[in-house]
């Protein structure tokens, strides 16, 4: 069975998890944000996955977003993450795990949210990846 959505989403976690020593709000695992802290919260949007090349055996070509929200108290300021992530995700950059080749397009961020009594910017990453047909 090929784990190739699970692959792409481990080979970002990973990228990300290296970074620094910023909290992580991983996916489907409890976090509770302590007062006063800013932390990261990421999540994979898939886009789509279509047939790349001709054939029954062709590839796929999957196209998704990371999104990284940067995720601080409101009323602090600006932090410098957003250009911290953007340098640890550019343009071109090339990530592996277990053999899946993820390859970023572009890094951008969104507009500022405030929740109650948290700030928050989106960090998109566009990546796209080719696999061998399911």
């Amino acid at each position: 069975m090929a784990t190739y959505f699970n692959d792409i989403q481990a080979a970002l976690d990973t990228h990300l998890d290296g970074m620094d020593s910023t909290p992580i709000a991983w996916p489907n695992i409890n976090y509770e944000p302590t007062t006063r802290t800013t932390y990261l919260r990421p999540r994979l949007l898939p886009a789509s996955t279509i047939q790349a090349s001709l054939g029954d055996s062709g590839k796929d070509v999957t196209d998704a977003i990371y999104q990284i929200d940067v995720v601080q108290p409101a009323g602090e300021g600006r932090t410098d993450l957003f250009d911290t992530i953007a340098d640890r995700f550019k343009r071109g950059t090339v990530l592996t795990y277990n053999s899946v080749k993820i390859r970023v397009r572009s890094v951008e961020i969104g507009s500022a949210i405030i929740d109650d009594a948290w700030y928050f910017v989106p960090v998109s990453v566009t990546i796209q990846t080719y696999t061998e047909a399911r």
